[in-house]
Formats: C-alpha cells, structure tokens, sequence
C-alpha cells in the first residue's frame, strides 16, 4: 500500500456505471485488484462481463440478489458470498421488491497470487 494512507473521497471516485437499473461505483481501482459496489432496483439483471473476465468475489451487503450460471442457482442474503473463477458466464439479477447491493471484489491477472489469495480469504 505504501508508506502513507491514501484517503479516497466519493467525489474522487474513478467512475461509476448506470444501466437498467444497476448503478455500479467503483471504490477502489489498483493493479491487478478492482472493489465495486453495486445496487440493483427490483427487477433489474445484470451479466458477468460487466465485471470484465476475471476472477470475482461478490458480497452481499443488503437484499437477496439471485447469482445463476448455466447450471446452478444461487440465492443470496447479506452476509453471504460467492466467488467465481475468470471462465464461468453467470447473471445475477433482483426479483425481490426491494434493492439489492453488493460488494465485489475483481481479481485481474497482474495481481500477485498472494494479493489474490488474501482479498478472497478475507470474503470467504
């Protein structure tokens, strides 16, 4: 992390993302390591590509949000978490009449392997 603290203040926040009912804001943008903060209105879907190809680990803060792949579901409640690796395809969509938000973290390949292993130990 270096020497000093870096204080990132939400007007400072590299991008955030709007569509169909999903806002996605990104929290904290390092080599190899992404942490968003996703909120979906009811109703709402979202696909894992918008996450990019890589490995994610998803945490759920509020809401019950639906993670399904081509073979399994899986329903959520905050606390709860899941991580897929870089190759699976999955959506996770909102069907409850309140908002769901989660956490995500996105492990991209420049990130060391011991970086890697102790973000997903911590959400486990």
């Amino acid at each position: 992390m270096g020497n000093g603290l870096k204080i990132v203040r939400r007007e400072q926040s590299a991008r955030s993302r709007e569509h169909r009912g999903v806002l996605t804001q990104v929290i904290v943008e390092r080599d190899g390591l992404e942490i968003l903060r996703t909120e979906m209105e009811s109703g709402s879907v979202c696909e894992s590509r918008e996450f990019g190809d890589y490995s994610c680990a998803h945490y759920v803060i509020d809401g019950t949000p639906v993670f399904r792949t081509s073979r399994e579901c899986a329903d959520l409640m905050p606390g709860d978490s899941i991580v897929f690796a870089d190759e699976n395809a999955y959506t996770i969509s909102n069907g409850a009449p309140t908002r769901s938000v989660f956490l995500s973290v996105v492990f991209k390949p420049c990130a060391d392997q011991s970086t890697q292993m102790a973000a997903k130990e911590t959400l486990a």
